[in-house]
């Protein structure tokens, strides 16, 4: 994590923003029009079929996202350098918010809007928090804790490496954490409909509380 890395530095930390990643991917995707806004990957693969198809409207529906999360990642380089330690809480407390608005917004309002800021949220707090302890964690995609978990599987089996072993765990439980969050949106959507963005907030007030804490136990008495 940029600024103080300490005070990020605890796995139930990153569960936390994890448990949240993975209730905005399932959102944006399950109510809002098939949009990955936190996978830009998918959105990329996304947009090249629907050029292929001559769907211009729907090419544009997966670059917003694109473009926004690319324009979140300058946007939270700029911050962290001017804010420092400061950064993070701000970061969190705004993504807090900004999920607090979607929750009440009317039925009906574009998707284009959840896109937009589901991508900027995403942006932001992935180019934020980036390890535990050492252990390179992303809060928002599995493909890199599948491949972690694998490579670190083999050396702990191949090398008896009791590290690399705490790090299969570490990986493993991430992909548990955002297939939770992703199924808690599938449930809780079919009685709070788009509404249930509301729940993601729970999870990053949780990391806010142990980042305050944190700093409280590292600030000198």
């Amino acid at each position: 994590m940029k600024g103080n890395v300490t005070t990020a530095e605890r796995y139930h930390f990153f569960v936390a923003l994890m448990l949240s990643g993975g209730f905005m991917g399932a959102y944006s995707y399950y109510l809002k029009g098939g949009v990955f806004a936190n996978a830009e990957t998918a959105n990329l693969l996304i947009l090249s079929m629907r050029i292929v198809q001559s769907d211009w409207h729907g090419a544009l529906s997966v670059l917003v996202p694109i473009v926004t999360f690319f324009l979140g990642t300058v946007l939270s380089e700029a911050l962290s350098g001017k804010l420092g330690h400061r950064w993070p809480p701000v970061l969190l407390s705004s993504v807090t918010g900004l999920l607090a608005i979607l929750a009440i917004l009317p039925e009906g309002t574009p998707n284009r809007i959840y896109h937009i800021a589901i991508s900027l949220a995403s942006s932001l707090e992935y180019d934020t928090f980036r390890q535990a302890r050492g252990v390179p964690l992303s809060t928002l995609f599995c493909t890199a804790h599948i491949r972690g978990a694998g490579s670190s599987l083999y050396k702990s089996l191949h090398s008896k490496d009791r590290e690399a072993l705490v790090r299969t765990l570490y990986h493993f439980g991430m992909i548990a954490t955002f297939i939770i969050g992703a199924m808690l949106c599938a449930f809780t959507s079919r009685a709070l409909g788009t509404h249930t963005i509301a729940l993601a907030c729970l999870p990053l007030i949780y990391a806010l509380v142990e980042l305050a804490r944190t700093r409280k136990e590292a600030a000198p008495n």
